[in-house]
């Protein structure tokens, strides 16, 4: 004896085969799709993060509020002799268009590794200005500011 209610099912079974594939094959393009979304949301955020983070310095540096503390050493005139004694890696002086910045702290974190070393205790204004440095880098120069060069 038939029962009607299964004839249904077993009348149409490529049908049933063929829709069940279509959702399988939906299913897993949805599940890609979400997954490249997501990975693209990451890989933004990374960015975002990454360019607009401050840098965590890893020196002693203070940054401004240093430099604030040193009031009384930035209203003093330094002689490039004097700046030309500061030409180590422990006591690092530079010159910038006739100011003076003590950059010590930032030597061991200087992207361009021992570069900042060419100039030390000596006029870097052509090689601050060059095309290696970022534009982030004359807002940072601020916080190293200890004086004027004598003119």
């Amino acid at each position: 004896m038939n029962t009607p209610q299964y004839a249904s099912i077993n009348a149409y079974p490529f049908l049933v085969f063929a829709v069940s594939d279509w959702i399988k094959r939906q299913s897993f393009r949805l599940c890609i799709m979400l997954l490249v979304v997501a990975l693209a949301l990451l890989l933004g955020l990374s960015l975002v993060l990454l360019l607009f983070n401050p840098r965590h310095r890893k020196s002693g540096h203070k940054g401004k509020a240093q430099a604030s503390l040193n009031n009384d050493k930035a209203s003093k005139p330094y002689s490039k002799t004097e700046v030309s004694l500061h030409n180590k890696r422990t006591d690092c002086w530079i010159i910038i268009k006739n100011k003076v910045y003590d950059v010590t702290s930032y030597v061991e974190e200087h992207p361009g590794g021992d570069a900042i070393l060419v100039h030390a205790g000596d006029d870097s204004t052509e090689g601050f200005y060059g095309p290696q440095h970022a534009t982030r880098v004359f807002d940072m120069i601020e916080d190293f500011y200890i004086g004027d060069l004598e003119q």
